[in-house]
């Protein structure tokens, strides 16, 4: 028998290429899980494409350290702190925006997304015809609305798993931390159309990257009664 399979998509990608001190400890820990042959990992080309532009926007250096600079020239100057603190806390700031920065670079010039791709447990795949017609039909859905994006990622997502499942996978997982995407609402209460979708091909959902228990029937589930 084939091992589980778990399908995740842009926000794991975005947690485990960001700087070093902001990396989701969750989301490596899934890509150990599945070097260590716990499970298959999968996660659809689009989502590394979109995370090459979300990673240096969300977490450019200066919109952070900016704020903090500008506080200590202002506890300076009313005395509640010794210019001694000052230049050390500006030090630390060149050194985070210094780092930071580096570490943008890299995801610019695909080094960080390059060893992600070609990670040996990691499972990257194309949109194929299949999931475009259904990113289609799926949009063509009462009640749904989706960004197009999302829509590819969701066709994607389900038709894969339909291959997964075809091809003995016998257990298949999505870790999907965008609310949108997810198959309940704020409170808890059912979407019924995303319920369905992942129901019919029997996807087992979670909004988070723990799978505390494959084995058993998630809480994240989200089943058709």
């Amino acid at each position: 028998m084939k091992p589980k399979a778990v399908l995740v998509e842009t926000n794991w990608v975005v947690d485990v290429i960001a700087p070093a001190y902001l990396q989701s400890p969750q989301a490596m820990q899934l890509l150990e899980r599945a070097q260590a042959g716990e499970f298959k990992l999968y996660v659809p080309a689009i989502c590394l494409t979109e995370a090459r532009e979300t990673v240096p926007r969300r977490f450019a250096p200066g919109s952070h350290s900016n704020d903090f600079r500008k506080f200590v020239r202002w506890a300076k100057d009313l005395g509640r702190v010794t210019a001694e603190d000052a230049d050390a806390a500006y030090r630390v700031f060149a050194k985070f925006d210094g780092l930071v920065a580096n570490e943008l670079t890299k995801v610019k010039v695909s080094e960080r997304l390059d060893e992600l791709a070609n990670h040996p447990s990691l499972n990257v795949f194309q949109l194929s015809e299949p999931m475009l017609e259904r990113q289609v039909s799926i949009g063509a859905m009462d009640d749904l609305f989706l960004k197009p994006y999302d829509l590819a990622v969701l066709a994607a997502v389900i038709v894969k798993s339909e291959e997964l499942q075809q091809e003995g996978h016998p257990w298949v997982g999505f870790c999907e931390l965008d609310s949108d995407l997810q198959p309940w609402d704020k409170s808890g209460s059912r979407k019924r159309v995303l319920s369905d979708l992942y129901d019919d091909v029997r996807i087992f959902v979670y909004a988070n990257f723990l799978l505390e228990d494959v084995s058993e029937l998630p809480d994240g589930w989200t089943t058709s009664i």
